[in-house]
């Protein structure tokens, strides 16, 4: 039992320490799909927003492992910059539309 604990402990310290040594990086302009290993084969977790800001701790053949909110997942590196930036979701702009049959149909005159 003790065995098991100090290698929870110590898996712990070094994946708090692999992201702590990890290279500051942002997702560029695209909404970029978050991967279970390094390429298209493996499964999509999620995607990441443009300007997103992760940390960057390895990369394998132009993929790169990237560490966000306390997870591992592996993104596209060409699709990541160095520099942050801004980015906020469009707004949507509902409009109401005029439909003059069923407008009729509900009123006649």
């Amino acid at each position: 039992m003790k065995k098991f604990i100090l290698s929870a402990v110590l898996a712990a310290a070094a994946m708090t320490a692999s992201a702590a040594s990890a290279t500051q990086a942002w997702i560029g302009d695209y909404h970029l799909n978050a991967r279970s290993g390094p390429g298209t084969n493996y499964h999509k977790l999620g995607t990441f927003n443009p300007c997103t800001p992760v940390h960057v701790v390895a990369y394998n053949h132009g993929w790169a492992k990237v560490y966000f909110n306390h997870k591992y997942y592996w993104v596209s590196a060409k699709y990541l910059q160095g520099q942050s930036c801004h980015w906020a979701p469009k707004k949507k702009h509902h409009k109401k539309h005029y439909n003059q049959k069923r407008h009729n149909q509900h009123y006649n005159y």
